[in-house]
């Protein structure tokens, strides 16, 4: 039993082909958000073909199987609208999430490409002179605002994490212009958070302020899959410090339930001192 829970090291070191197969399955789940919508749109006066895909992201049919993100499934539960089948339809992505730790936002999370031009803007400012701020929030901001929503949602009886949840938001200003409804207001929404990254704090939303995120770490704070790093190796450039959007230090050994589970960190270390492994994280 004791080699049972002995740490399995190096699942993965290099990181290259991690990148490769999490940027396909990105491109996949942004297709869905932004896809679906226009394809169900071209259905109108016709019956949807069995076995495909139905939804998005956040709650979605994929082959005949239910799957809801855990924390639209929260928010509709506590708003009163709670039902059997939606606990169900949350608990693979439920065990994911505990398995996997915080993997949806580095994986899965549609507005990646925004943050991406967010820090390339950032850059391009520094290239001018613009000075960014890089507001760094404390960690327990995260968890009020979970709080803040979810305790919403039951006091007021309205799903509330959808108003502030970009992959919400993305999705229905994809399925309002695909139904010639204009952006509405989830699109300014979404620029604000936009522009919070950009100007205020880099990653600052997705580190800070999204309820999705600080719920995943919860759900994924004991998941045994960890950057590991072997100090003999290290050379304390910072690069993987640099990478990391969430502000992890696996430089440091500073890795907590925040981490996303991206491996650019891993990908980005010059002297393939950090691995993706599988491990019992100490008690």
């Amino acid at each position: 039993m004791r080699g049972l829970l002995r740490p399995w090291h190096v699942v993965l070191r290099g990181g290259r082909s991690y990148q490769r197969v999490r940027r396909g399955v990105l491109a996949l789940s942004i297709l869905s958000v932004v896809g679906t919508p226009f394809l169900a749109a071209s259905f109108r006066d016709r019956a949807w073909p069995s076995g495909l895909v139905v939804g998005a992201t956040g709650s979605a049919r994929v082959l005949g199987i239910e799957l809801v993100d855990p924390l639209l499934s929260a928010g509709v539960w506590l708003a009163g609208g709670g039902r059997p089948g939606l606990l169900l339809a949350a608990l693979p992505v439920l065990l994911l999430v505990v398995v996997l730790g915080r993997f949806f936002c580095g994986w899965l999370c549609p507005y990646l490409p925004l943050l991406a031009l967010s820090h390339s803007v950032r850059w391009a400012l520094g290239k001018l002179g613009v000075p960014v701020l890089d507001l760094r929030l404390p960690r327990w901001v995260r968890f009020a605002v979970l709080g803040a929503v979810l305790a919403g949602s039951a006091a007021l009886g309205v799903q509330l994490a959808a108003l502030v949840y970009p992959p919400a938001l993305l999705a229905r200003v994809a399925w309002r212009l695909a139904f010639g409804l204009g952006l509405g207001g989830g699109a300014a929404l979404l620029a604000g958070v936009w522009l919070f990254d950009t100007t205020v704090s880099r990653a600052g939303f997705c580190r800070s302020l999204c309820p999705g995120g600080a719920l995943f770490s919860l759900l994924g704070g004991a998941s045994p899959v960890q950057v590991s790093r072997v100090a003999s190796r290290c050379t304390d450039c910072t690069v993987c410090d640099v990478v990391c959007n969430l502000g992890q230090r696996p430089m440091s050994d500073r890795v907590d339930a925040g981490c996303e589970r991206c491996g650019r960190c891993v990908a980005a270390c010059p002297t393939g001192a950090l691995s993706l492994s599988l491990a019992r994280r100490p008690s």
